[in-house]
């Protein structure tokens, strides 16, 4: 009896160790690589049936630390860093709108570069972006682990038809608590958080005269 409680003991010490160390951090660096989610339902009609051509160019990062997105947290202590697009922030959200667009608009939507504007002058818009602030982290408590992702990003989109601007400052954020932590938890809620916000962009323009306007000034 005696040498079976020591080896339940040195059992139970081993899983303690083990536990202990799978809930430290390494300080290490995890990749993400997200995509827009695929279109749950046939894409949606242009306001007034008009087509445009738009092409989605470089975002810029303005965000005061460019170096990762956030960290998580572990229980008994370490960190792991989140980063994505192996650091390519502003390659990675424009490619998320420009995805966002092709897989749920009937415009015509391709990538541009910062020097294409003249060699596709058929262009009707040209849609880019500024990220203000795009977070992800998440802190390991026992049993659990919340994740939160936060993003702001002020875009332009500029009409060729008729020179002018549409500028809108939006933001977008979500949550979520899981027991067992997986990196892809924090990938899918990044995911979501990015399909929100590009809804809610194309979702307070209006097409008129193949250029974009404000929903609310587009009028009748």
């Amino acid at each position: 009896m005696k040498t079976r409680s020591k080896d339940v003991k040195l059992l139970l010490s081993i899983i303690s160790i083990l536990a202990f160390a799978g809930c430290q951090g390494t300080g290490q660096t995890v990749n993400f690589n997200p995509h827009a989610l695929s279109s749950p339902s046939p894409k949606t009609a242009t306001v007034d049936g008009e087509s445009l051509t738009i092409v989605v160019e470089p975002f810029q990062d303005a965000r005061p630390h460019q170096e990762r997105l956030g960290s998580r947290t572990h229980l008994w202590g370490g960190i792991t860093h989140f980063n994505a697009w192996n650091g390519n922030i502003s390659e990675g959200m424009a490619t998320l709108a420009l995805d966002y667009l092709q897989q749920h608009k009937q415009w015509h939507a391709s990538q541009g570069t910062d020097s294409s504007t003249q060699t596709n002058p058929t262009r009707d818009v040209t849609l880019t972006g500024t990220i203000l602030s795009l977070n992800a982290n998440a802190k390991s408590g026992f049993g659990f682990t919340d994740i939160t992702i936060d993003m702001r990003v002020r875009f332009e989109a500029k009409n060729t038809a008729d020179g002018s601007t549409v500028r809108m400052v939006l933001g977008a954020k979500g949550s979520d608590t899981v027991a067992v932590f997986s990196p892809e938890d924090v990938e899918q809620l990044l995911n979501l958080v990015a399909y929100d916000l590009y809804k809610q962009l194309f979702q307070d323009l209006a097409v008129k005269n193949r250029a974009f306007h404000l929903q609310s000034a587009s009028g009748p």
